[in-house]
């Protein structure tokens, strides 16, 4: 009974460490795709949390340190698909293109994708043997333990808090997020709660985002530069308001365990409706 339970806690983690292998077998027979990229970090990340939320630490880091390998090639990507959205000179989209060919014959010429590989078979999957019953009270523990670290990182970043802060505050969500959408399957699952991680994560994301493109932009001498530094404005301006409408997420996850000062003690369902229209509708909603 305890090896079924087993199996189908960890079905979620083996179902993204089979997209991880698939997306790897892709780039390294040459293909070069931009979502597959984007689906191997993704669920390297969702591999990361799941590991974190079952208590596997250095797994989860060996995780992280296979996504950082990709980082900078994901945003140079995403920057040329940028460049081109925003009706950049050619000659700048071609000096993000040079960028890229070298940044790729790098991560071939380093075997990159063969050693991630290895370490995704090896140390992918938890070797922890849990119950249903744990991963519930698992989680429990997990969302109060969020819910006071966001509760510290929002302190940090309320008033005009620097590019750092609000990345890690950006980390966490993030992470937060996968290990939610792990519990959707489960009875303890918060659907709405999701959608608002994931909107809050955009937010912070478009900023992050921003800022490596004017870094980028500046090192290249690009021409479109001033257009870039500001939309990077805007976006600082939209994530630095974010902070102040996170408390909502904070007491759907505590729930009756943590509880602000002043706080009137709403439902779950009640406070991510609350902060799904603050994102919505909020002055730093980002146009579509």
């Amino acid at each position: 009974m305890i090896q079924n339970e087993v199996k189908e806690t960890h079905e979620w983690a083996a179902r993204c460490r089979s997209v991880v292998l698939r997306a790897l077998d892709s780039l390294l027979a040459g293909h070069s795709r931009q979502k597959t990229l984007h689906r191997l970090r993704t669920h390297l990340r969702r591999l990361q949390a799941y590991l974190e939320l079952v208590g596997e630490d250095r797994n989860a880091q060996i995780m992280a340190k296979c996504v950082s390998r990709l980082s900078s090639l994901r945003t140079l990507q995403v920057f040329q698909r940028y460049l081109t959205q925003v009706g950049a000179p050619n000659s700048d989209v071609r000096k993000v293109k040079d960028c890229i060919r070298r940044k790729r014959a790098k991560l071939d010429r380093k075997q990159v994708y063969r050693k991630i590989e290895r370490r995704v078979r090896r140390h992918a999957l938890p070797s922890t043997e849990v119950s249903t019953d744990w991963m519930a009270k698992r989680m429990e523990r997990v969302r109060e333990e969020h819910a006071r670290t966001l509760q510290e990182l929002i302190a940090k970043g309320m008033s005009n808090p620097p590019r750092k802060s609000l990345h890690a505050l950006r980390l966490k969500i993030k992470s937060i997020r996968y290990q939610e959408e792990w519990a959707l399957s489960q009875a303890y699952a918060r659907p709405n709660l999701v959608g608002c991680l994931e909107d809050a994560q955009s937010v912070l994301g478009d900023y992050e985002e921003r800022a490596q493109f004017r870094k980028l932009a500046r090192s290249l001498d690009l021409k479109s530069c001033p257009t870039i530094v500001k939309d990077w404005r805007r976006a600082r301006t939209c994530a630095r308001a974010l902070p102040g409408q996170l408390t909502e997420i904070i007491e759907a996850l505590a729930g009756s365990c943590l509880r602000l000062v002043g706080s009137k003690s709403p439902s779950s369902h009640a406070t991510v409706r609350s902060l799904g229209r603050a994102l919505g509708r909020g002055p730093f909603h980002l146009p579509s």
